[in-house]
């Protein structure tokens, strides 16, 4: 029993350990995104006054805290009840060097009534990136806001993003 109990104790400090080491190595990464839409399928579903989910298609650009500067392509989803609930996608960012990072985003997208603007609260992580940014890992949040309903086709919007990566050693 007392050897169980040991390692168990040993697996924890290890576990410790290594989850320190990782952040200690990990690097913040801040961008805001700017996009436009550049196709939006709106479905009204019918169970419901004002159900939709949609299909868009955004491009944009992204500004980073160090200055760089990368154009943004993003596709995703959404299912919403008077302009409320939930969205996901991707974003794909190319930098003037040609390497990317793609990442994927989930969260939600509160209306107040009456409101012509919207607010997002989500999550993030990398799932990939090719160049300078290949075998990125991380993750993090974002908040944003748009300025029309998601109906209104040439919605605008912005996103902030903060999070952590790493790379793998060189």
């Amino acid at each position: 029993m007392r050897a169980r109990s040991w390692f168990a104790i040993l697996a924890v400090i290890i576990l410790a350990a290594f989850t320190i080491a990782v952040q200690v190595g990990a690097e913040t990464l801040k961008w805001r995104v700017v996009l436009f839409n550049t196709k939006v399928e709106v479905v009204p579903i019918g169970d419901v006054p004002d159900h939709i989910i949609a299909l868009y298609d955004q491009t944009g650009l992204a500004s980073f805290d160090t200055g760089e500067v990368a154009s943004v392509a993003s596709k995703g989803t959404l299912d919403y009840i008077k302009a409320s609930g939930i969205h996901g996608g991707y974003i794909v960012l190319t930098f003037e060097d040609g390497s990317t990072i793609t990442t994927k985003g989930q969260g939600t997208t509160r209306t107040e009534p009456g409101a012509k603007s919207s607010q997002f609260e989500a999550t993030w992580t990398c799932i990939q990136g090719t160049g300078r940014w290949a075998g990125i890992q991380g993750g993090g949040t974002y908040t944003g806001r748009r300025f029309a309903p998601v109906i209104a086709g040439s919605t605008q919007l912005y996103l902030d993003f903060t999070g952590t990566y790493t790379l793998p050693p060189k």
